[in-house]
């Protein structure tokens, strides 16, 4: 099968290449033929993350594993242009390259001038010559936080033959829960590898504000100390007119009720703003110095602030579970701080999370666009038994905590009985 696999790298890559050149966008991603290793990354701690996702994923272990591995370089590579840019913009003090496409000669190069002493995947992204190659070379791979989705699981299990060879490269395997546990172990690696380390998800949300820091945000943006708030955030199309029909109904009916909405995109800003027919105050112009004038209806238009107002929302909606196609954004952000969360049916984004705030009755999955309304005017309606909800959601946000921790103790075990990778 590897004979196979290669021969169609043989015959692809020359293609490839033309492609890349030809589509200005995607040219950066010639540099996966042969990737540059920066100068302070010899012989690293080989972490990868895939693309956006897996890039936020990955920076709390970056930074437990700086601090249990003090000295030792750390390598972050990337697969995508988006996630190599989050990379580049976030991941300050830890050297960025892109992660080889599979080609063996591009592989081969890339372990010879990296010389990495373990790679560390961050969820699933397995690819057959890097882990083939680590393995002649002695390098151990380890999979932390890792997943196999239900999208994903039946493709790898009707290709079992190939990939029962790909999976058994492996060193260890640390897994989200038992299910995936199970997944792995049916897909060929062996079960002593496999260890049950949690979702670092579940550590990596802030769990409280400085209440201090909460009542200047409120005064600053013009929200009464005792008016109650309704956050919708990551807004995707159709959550802001879908905020917007709530509004019309919850405004008359909570007379002291102020409405946040925070587009995930913010290019999107004149398109999500159509559904309100009133007075609109924005962020961004309060940082600019406006004076609030009683609005209403406030828009986050501004980056990297929707977890401090999370954490002012008398109820919180997840946006983007609503309709078909974006499949949900993270439940925990709100939950964690002790916001009573309300998402639609879309959650495949974010399966394991939704599952354990529902399981606590931490959390409300509306089955219809149409029942957001009711849900969001009852919860309202009722501060008390909201706030208990919110308990149990935040209680069980805290109980998943650890992953972290326990992922990285699987990286130290396997560096403490791992030989040190060959040098050729």
């Amino acid at each position: 099968m590897y004979a196979i696999y290669n021969l169609a790298w043989a015959v692809a890559a020359p293609g490839l290449r033309a492609w890349l050149r030809r589509h200005p966008r995607h040219g950066p991603l010639l540099a996966r033929f042969d990737p540059e290793i920066p100068a302070d990354a010899v012989r690293p701690l080989w972490v990868h993350a895939c693309s956006v996702g897996e890039v936020t994923t990955a920076k709390p272990i970056l930074q437990a594993l700086r601090q249990r591995f003090a000295g030792a370089p750390i390598l972050l590579s990337t697969s995508t242009a988006t996630g190599r840019d989050l990379a580049d913009r976030t991941c300050a003090g830890c050297p960025v390259t892109w992660f080889p496409f599979d080609a063996p000669g591009s592989v081969r190069q890339f372990l010879e001038k990296a010389q990495p002493r373990i790679l560390i995947l961050i969820e699933t992204e397995l690819w057959p010559n890097v882990l083939r190659e680590c393995r002649r070379r002695g390098i151990p791979a380890v999979i932390v936080n890792g997943r196999l989705s239900d999208k994903h699981f039946p493709r790898y299990r009707r290709w079992r033959p190939f990939f029962q060879a790909v999976f058994g490269q492996l060193t260890a395997v640390g897994v989200q829960n038992q299910v995936y546990a199970d997944r792995m172990t049916a897909l060929g690696v062996d079960a002593a590898k496999v260890h049950i380390t949690g979702n670092t998800k579940f550590d990596a949300v802030a769990a409280e504000v400085d209440e201090a820091r909460r009542a200047r945000l409120k005064a600053e943006n013009g929200f009464p100390e005792q008016a109650p708030i309704l956050v919708f955030g990551s807004t995707r199309p159709g959550d802001e007119a879908l905020a917007g029909a709530c509004w019309h109904t919850l405004r008359t009916q909570f007379p002291d009720l102020r409405l946040v909405v925070a587009p995930r995109h913010l290019e999107r800003m004149d398109e999500a703003l159509q559904p309100f027919d009133e007075p609109v105050l924005r962020r961004s112009e309060v940082k600019q110095g406006r004076t609030p004038n009683g609005e209403r209806v406030f828009f986050l238009d501004t980056v990297g602030e929707l977890a401090l107002f999370y954490s002012l929302g008398s109820v919180a909606v997840v946006g983007g579970s609503f309709f078909p196609g974006v499949n949900g954004h993270n439940p925990l952000e709100p939950a964690a701080l002790g916001v009573p969360t309300v998402f639609g049916p879309y959650m495949s984004n974010f399966p394991d999370p939704a599952a354990v705030l529902l399981a606590a009755k931490g959390a409300i999955q509306v089955p219809s666009p149409e029942r957001l309304g009711e849900t969001l005017a009852a919860l309202l309606n009722d501060p008390e038994e909201s706030a208990r909800m919110a308990a149990r959601g935040r209680d069980a946000i805290l109980s998943e905590r650890g992953a972290i921790e326990r992922n990285v103790d699987l990286v130290e075990a396997v560096l403490q009985h791992s030989s040190p990778p060959s040098v050729r």
